[in-house]
């Protein structure tokens, strides 16, 4: 029996890798060349190697030195993305040389202790009260004037007295008139020829104006509250004034006499003076000066002028503690341009606001006027009087936790402007030597020419959250921002390819069908 081996067994194939493999995929061969491919030349550090290395285990080794360096990348990128949502504000000092003539100079007000002037009492009575007016009647209107004498908004411990007496007979007296007509004219507290600003001499009635603030009626310099100070800016382009120059003699300067004759007899109320320096679109400014008898005063000013970069706008004001011009306070209503948002104007609205709720009333003889609303009259006297402790305190939001007040207190949320002024004031004083009459010396200026500028702003903005960004994602990766023009290119391309393919297989499979 003969054994033909050579033509029975068919020749084995010479495989130069190990064993023939019959499993392979073609599409998946071809998708991991088109990513071999794509990423051979990829400015992503580690991906090259990660695909053209010949051993397997390096490849491998390559593709974990990239993985690595992307958590590395996202956990730095986590930290500066926590800092950046944080919006952490920063206060720096832009400048301590900035001009004083590029802010307009402050407003200057003065309020005299005692608002009544005697000497028209008796024809307010003839103004104000009927013509048939009993003496009776004559004796609550001068009971009235008596109480008015040292009343200002939040003390109305005078109106104690005024509270138990009858005013029924008054009902319909406007206290608003009756106080401005009383209340004292610049040719009467100003002497003749004594106001100087900037080095050039005014007729005092030609740069003080009378105008409602919290201590009454007032007489008050470069203010834009009254309707006749808004009248100055009308006719005057350079309304409010500046300055530009700096120490004694340079700024406001004025003389006020006093007059005995102008009060009533047996007053405790002295003829002195209060001084308020304040913003001239500000309605008032709880700190304030007193001037007193045959004295000099010097009131140097130095401002402080504080902005926040409008790279905070997209803040809340909750967040910011702080409100531009443009934004709106629910708690501050008052759409007048000439009035914007500052806290003390806020402050002003919001204690009008409590009259109103407390009293359904409100007294714009102290406080800015709500439309609308009702004047309080003299019935409203025992009210307001029983909510003095309300109109006299504001308090701060979360201050009860920190404080025990008997006093209730009214509450008014109103945070700082986010640009604004301040001023730091020194007032020097001295006695006034040989005066043959009572009299009042103050002189108002800047105590330098120059003034510091603080400006608020964002600690990380936009622009830092890129350069950190791309910092640490050239550290960590290696790559930049065409890195992931090529990432972007080479997923669209291998999803178009998939969709491709996919197409031409359904195709197929409808034709054979």
């Amino acid at each position: 029996m003969l054994l033909y081996s050579k033509e029975l067994v068919a020749p084995r194939a010479k495989l130069s890798r190990g064993l023939q493999r019959f499993d392979r995929h073609p599409l998946r061969d071809k998708y991991g060349q088109m990513l071999r491919n794509s990423f051979a030349h990829s400015s992503i550090h580690g991906l090259q190697n990660a695909f053209e290395e010949q051993h397997l285990w390096m490849r491998y080794f390559w593709l974990i030195i990239v993985l690595l360096a992307s958590v590395g990348f996202l956990s730095t990128y986590s930290i500066l993305e926590m800092r950046h949502n944080e919006q952490v504000l920063v206060s720096l000092v832009a400048t301590t040389q900035h001009p004083v003539y590029s802010i307009e100079f402050p407003a200057v007000a003065i309020c005299p202790w005692n608002h009544v002037n005697w000497m028209r009492a008796a024809t307010a009575a003839e103004r104000f009260l009927p013509s048939n007016a009993n003496a009776e009647m004559r004796e609550t209107f001068r009971q009235l004037l008596i109480g008015m004498e040292q009343v200002s908004f939040g003390k109305f411990e005078t109106m104690g007295e005024m509270s138990r007496r009858n005013f029924s007979s008054l009902a319909k007296l406007s206290l608003s008139k009756l106080a401005s007509y009383l209340a004292y004219r610049c040719d009467e507290l100003f002497e003749r020829n004594s106001c100087v600003f900037d080095e050039t001499n005014y007729d005092c009635c030609q740069l003080f104006v009378a105008e409602s603030t919290e201590n009454g009626q007032c007489l008050v310099f470069n203010s834009l509250i009254s309707d006749e100070s808004r009248n100055k800016k009308l006719i005057n382009e350079f309304y409010p004034y500046k300055i530009s120059k700096a120490g004694e003699g340079s700024g406001l300067q004025f003389t006020l006499r006093l007059n005995d004759s102008y009060l009533r007899k047996g007053t405790e109320v002295p003829f002195s003076m209060n001084l308020m320096i304040k913003q001239p679109r500000q309605w008032s400014q709880p700190v304030i000066f007193h001037l007193y008898e045959n004295t000099e005063n010097f009131v140097a000013i130095d401002p402080l002028l504080i902005e926040t970069s409008r790279n905070t706008v997209l803040m809340s004001p909750s967040k910011r503690h702080c409100y531009f011009e443009e934004e709106r306070n629910p708690f501050y209503s008052y759409g007048d341009p000439d009035l914007p948002y500052s806290r003390h104007n806020c402050i002003a609205v919001c204690l009008q606001a409590s009259m109103l709720y407390h009293c359904n009333c409100t007294m714009p003889l102290f406080l800015p006027s709500i439309e609308g609303s009702r004047e309080c009259g003299v019935l409203d006297i025992e009210c307001v009087y029983r909510h003095a402790d309300i109109f006299g305190y504001v308090k701060i939001k979360g201050q009860d936790k920190y404080i025990k007040d008997p006093r209730r207190g009214q509450l008014c949320d109103c945070p700082d402007s986010c640009n604004k002024q301040q001023y730091n004031m020194l007032l020097n004083v001295r006695e006034l030597e040989f005066a043959n009459m009572s009299r009042i010396r103050t002189e108002v200026y800047y105590g330098q020419r120059v003034i510091t500028k603080i400006e608020t702003k964002l600690q990380y903005t936009f622009t830092d959250w890129v350069a950190g960004f791309g910092g640490i994602l050239g550290l960590y990766v290696g790559a930049s921002a065409l890195s992931f023009a090529e990432l972007v290119y080479v997923l669209a391309k291998l999803l178009w390819t998939l969709l491709s393919d996919g197409y031409t297989k359904m195709s197929l499979r409808y034709k054979r069908r």
